[in-house]
């Protein structure tokens, strides 16, 4: 009976250790696609004709097609000589809000 009680708390604890992994495995990876969302959308605006404006994308996956959980929304500002581009990824996951944002800034 003492063996059949400590396997069952033995089994509860490598199920919240499982629980806890999994949940860090998908933010890790959400975060990284994150990322990569941003650093499309800033290289794209890097390149461009620098000209002030701002925009969004809702409902993106991590290639930036239709149909995934990400919002991308973009910001560029038009400095002397130079553009600031902002690029803001948010998505939620278990209910709370994550955003990533990416800064940078290019010659005009």
């Amino acid at each position: 009976m003492v063996a059949l009680l400590l396997t069952a708390v033995a089994v509860m604890g490598l199920i919240g250790v499982y629980t806890a992994q999994s949940r860090a495995s998908s933010n890790t990876r959400h975060t990284s696609e994150a990322a990569v969302l941003a650093q499309d959308k800033l290289e794209q605006l890097r390149t461009q004709i620098a000209a002030a404006g701002s925009g969004s994308e809702a409902s993106i996956n991590e290639r930036g097609i239709a149909t995934g959980v990400f919002t991308r929304r973009w910001t560029v500002t038009l400095g002397t000589g130079y553009a600031d581009v902002v690029v803001t990824i948010t998505w939620s996951e278990d209910g709370v809000a994550r955003q990533f944002v990416l800064r940078g800034r290019r010659s005009t």
